[in-house]
């Protein structure tokens, strides 16, 4: 496959002419274009409205779609012949910065609940019927329906410092005062007397003298940056990038692993003799529904005659210390018995008493009788459920280490969720999980335990949840697949997974904004599949790229050469 791909990219090369990869913002300026960029006016602001988002120019300047504007600037002396666009606004040689609409100012930004401030109803409970009157309202999360920070999220506005898109990575300092990706912005630097010489940059931004902290964002901002742009509707044909439009879904963050299903062992008990006796009678079949104290086994034991005659002489005792401790009692009042004498019939007594409390006990732990020394004796059922498992048959010797007969209540299961080591740190107690079963409906259910250690030889971490089974369909050792919800439902869209590419340590779909123009976006997916959703700067019916994807992320990957049929521009750039 790769072979293909590269054999596809060097003949698409050599078809177009070798026409070479274009990476503006690390070329050096010619002196011929500096001199342009001075002698060109400066552009005024674009308005949020006023903005071509398929030429990176002000709408009003556009001469690729407005091109009866042309001979106005040619007239003026405003004119980029090498790009056929107004010197003022050139995307090339004077990139200008989108402008944002709406977008909240630093003070105005609430924190708390990641909204601007001007705009959170939380904070300020008396905008509710503003933006309800407006129809700009979210029934579901209690925000105004353009700044709610699950459906439309927004990222908090920077306060001072350098934009994420005004930052070179490569050098460390904003993009607007680095004079080795602009060397034209040497001599103004100097020329303030802002120059450190041993390094070859500004000082008051020199990352060696005076390093900053990168703005936040900034490997996401300097990735989206870097616009594919095709150089004619041939080559974006020939180059077979075909697109289909993102559709809105919603989806929770999720971790899939296999599980299997057991009985819960709360809820369970296993039934053993613990006097060995020989099994004479069986009072349930397997499968039987009991209920707590009914008889399951009649067994018959020497040592529980034993025991029941031990009994029988222990209360014979008993009657007769205590009339002997009566006698003494009355004696020592007639002062013909000592107190010794008394203290020896209490004594008898006490021993007498204490046989005879062992072997009750004894024998109720056994569920034998306390009257007749028969030898006979019950076996119970020490909770409610159904007998799963009945190993025990008539004539048996039963003993401590024999288990006659295991009782489950069915009614709940557990749901045991092998969750890979790399996605343990995701999951927690209370949170969701959903069983399948083949092709049943999904079983939900609540974590309820995680095991403290990962599995050594599968590097599995078990999670474990109640399932309700009130029909008795889930059986134990049943093998099943999970999916436990790591975050709550939120708005996504769903894209092809071919249309999610890799590069570095992010993920990208890239978005066909115009004729040619394709914006990568950095986006967050979400579980796996033929179709993904994914979270970013995508919303329904964005053009995405399914094939050819790969293509244009070879344009974009540092330090590439691409296929050399496209130019890479970013579309903020620093100004001279």
């Amino acid at each position: 496959m790769r072979l293909l791909m590269t054999t596809a990219l060097a003949a698409l090369a050599i078809a177009l002419g070798g026409c070479g990869q274009k990476t503006e913002s690390m070329a050096p300026a010619s002196s011929e274009q500096s001199a342009n960029q001075a002698a060109a006016p400066a552009a005024p602001a674009a308005a949020p409205a006023d903005w071509c988002k398929g030429h990176g120019v002000p709408e009003s300047s556009c001469t690729v779609c407005n091109p009866e504007l042309i001979p106005q600037f040619k007239e003026a002396g405003d004119w980029c012949e090498a790009h056929g666009y107004p010197e003022s606004v050139c995307p090339t040689c004077n990139p200008q910065s989108p402008p944002t609409a709406g977008g909240a100012e630093p003070a105005d930004w609430c924190k708390g609940h990641g909204v601007p401030e001007s705009s959170c109803t939380v904070c300020n409970p008396e905008l509710i019927p503003q933006f309800k009157k407006a129809g700009d309202w979210c029934e579901a999360h209690g925000y105004p329906e353009s700044v709610c920070p699950t459906c439309n999220p927004q990222s908090p506005p920077t306060a001072g410092g350098a934009e994420p898109a005004d930052w070179c990575i490569e050098h460390g300092l904003p993009e607007s005062k680095c004079a080795k990706c602009n060397p034209a912005l040497a001599d103004q630097f100097k020329a303030a007397g802002d120059w450190c010489a041993a390094h070859g940059l500004p000082e008051s931004a020199c990352p060696i003298c005076n390093p900053q902290q990168p703005p936040a964002g900034v490997e996401k901002a300097a990735l989206e940056a870097r616009t594919v742009r095709f150089r004619s509707p041939d080559v974006e044909a020939a180059a077979g990038i075909e697109t289909v439009d993102a559709q809105s879904s919603e989806t929770a963050a999720t971790v899939s692993c296999t599980a299997r299903i057991s009985f819960d062992e709360n809820r369970t008990a296993d039934v053993r003799a613990i006097i060995p006796g020989i099994i004479r009678n069986v009072r349930v079949p397997i499968g039987a529904e009991v209920s707590k104290g009914a008889a399951l086994f009649e067994l018959e034991s020497t040592e529980v005659s034993q025991i029941q005659g031990q009994l029988q002489t222990a209360r014979e005792q008993i009657r007769t210390a205590q009339a002997n401790l009566e006698r003494q009692r009355k004696l020592h009042a007639s002062d013909i018995a000592s107190a010794r004498q008394v203290e020896l019939a209490e004594q008898e007594l006490a021993a007498a008493q204490s046989q005879a409390y062992s072997a009750e006990a004894t024998l109720r732990m056994a569920g034998a009788s306390q009257v007749s020394p028969s030898g006979r004796y019950t076996l119970v059922a020490p909770l409610a459920g159904t007998v799963v498992r009945r190993p025990a048959v008539v004539g048996v010797l039963a003993t401590a280490e024999t288990s006659l007969a295991t009782i489950a209540d069915t009614s709940t299961m557990w749901a045991l969720c092998d969750v890979p080591e790399s996605d343990a740190f995701r999951v927690s107690l209370g949170q969701k999980m959903y069983v399948t079963i083949g092709d049943s409906e999904s079983l939900p259910g609540i974590i309820t335990w995680i095991a403290a250690e990962v599995d050594p030889r599968t590097r599995t971490l078990v999670a474990r949840a109640d399932l309700s089974n009130p029909h008795g369909r889930l059986k134990a050792n049943q093998f099943a697949s999970a999916r436990i919800e790591t975050r709550g439902s939120r708005n996504a869209v769903s894209v092809p997974r071919s249309a999610v590419q890799r590069v570095d340590k992010q993920e990208v779909v890239f978005v066909r904004t115009a004729q040619g123009v394709y914006e990568p976006r950095v986006v967050e997916r979400l579980g796996g599949g033929p179709v993904v959703q994914v979270l970013g700067r995508i919303a329904k019916g964005d053009a995405v790229v399914t094939t050819g994807a790969v293509l244009l992320r070879t344009e974009i990957m540092p330090g590439s050469i691409g296929a050399g049929c496209c130019e890479v521009e970013p579309v903020t750039q620093a100004r001279n």
